[in-house]
C-alpha cells in the first residue's frame, strides 16, 4: 500500500520545475508537477522522490557553478557563497524544505 500526502508550493515554482523537466526530458517529473492545483498537490512517496532528485540536480549545479561557497574550503570566495545560497533559496532549498519528510 502506498501512502499519499498533501503538500503546497507556490504555483509559479511548479512552473519552474516543469520548464526544467521539459528542457531535460524528464517525463515522469512532468506528470507529477502537472498534478498540482494552484500549488496544492497530493503525492505518493515515489513521486516525492522524483522531486527530491530534481533538488539534488539543482544542488549539484549550484556546487559546480560556485565551488568555493563553503567557508571551510581553502579557496573560499564570498561571492560563491552568496551565489550558492541564492540558488538554495530560489530553487533546491524550496523542494527540500517542502518534501524532505519522505521518511515520515
Amino acid at each position: 500500500m502506498t501512502m499519499s500526502k498533501s503538500y503546497f508550493l507556490p504555483a509559479p515554482f511548479f512552473d519552474e520545475i516543469k520548464a526544467f523537466a521539459e528542457k531535460e526530458g524528464f517525463p515522469e517529473v512532468l506528470k507529477v508537477v502537472s498534478k498540482h492545483q494552484d500549488g496544492d498537490i497530493i503525492l505518493e512517496s515515489w513521486e516525492v522522490g522524483l522531486l527530491l532528485n530534481v533538488a539534488t540536480i539543482w544542488r549539484c549545479e549550484a556546487e559546480l557553478k560556485f565551488p568555493f561557497w563553503d567557508p571551510n574550503n581553502p579557496n573560499y570566495d564570498p561571492e560563491h557563497e552568496e551565489g550558492f545560497f541564492d540558488a538554495q533559496e530560489d530553487h533546491f532549498g524550496k523542494i527540500l524544505a517542502t518534501f524532505s519528510d519522505l521518511g515520515e
